[in-house]
């Protein structure tokens, strides 16, 4: 008997959201050089796949299983890596940081327009 069945954490194979696999194809469907990063299912968590396109724009679902995100790449005819062998591209990493510091200098803006309305009160 494994330590799995000895705890009750026997997985059960948990299929894929058809939501979740539509919004990867209408993603895929307005970008371009997309390739698709599969991430390891853990205690917590059942396999999902991220796309990341070619300017680091990416989403993020889950697929239930691995059979789902090769089958879902091949349909969406973008190459599969492994994100725990290759990672993920800096490029993804550079899109987010672009994203943080823009939504902080709107969030700046914003806190200044409110405290102006609030002066001229």
């Amino acid at each position: 008997m494994g330590l799995r069945d000895m705890f009750g954490r026997r997985r059960r194979r948990i299929p894929a959201d058809p939501a979740d696999l539509e919004h990867f194809r209408r993603w895929a469907e307005t970008r371009v050089g997309i390739e698709a990063f599969l991430e390891p299912e853990t205690l917590v968590s059942v396999p999902g796949l991220c796309l990341v396109a070619f300017d680091g724009e990416w989403t993020r679902r889950p697929v239930g299983d691995v059979a789902t995100a090769r089958t879902l790449a091949a349909q969406l005819k973008v190459p599969l890596f492994d994100a725990t062998v290759s990672g993920y591209p800096q490029r993804m990493r550079d899109y987010e940081e672009v994203r943080i510091r823009r939504e902080r200098r709107e969030r700046a803006r914003r806190l200044r327009e409110s405290m102006r309305e609030a002066d001229e009160r």
